[in-house]
């Protein structure tokens, strides 16, 4: 029983840590965006 909660708890962490990284992928995303667009002057 135990043991089946641990395993869930684990799953929520990593769908936490996924999310935490798509957004941070989303952050450089757009910053190297604004970059792109400011040299193109």
């Amino acid at each position: 029983m135990s043991e089946d909660s641990e395993s869930k708890k684990i799953k929520a962490e990593q769908e936490e840590m996924k999310e935490e990284s798509h957004e941070m992928d989303l952050k450089k995303g757009y910053e190297s965006d604004e970059k792109y667009e400011e040299s193109e002057d």
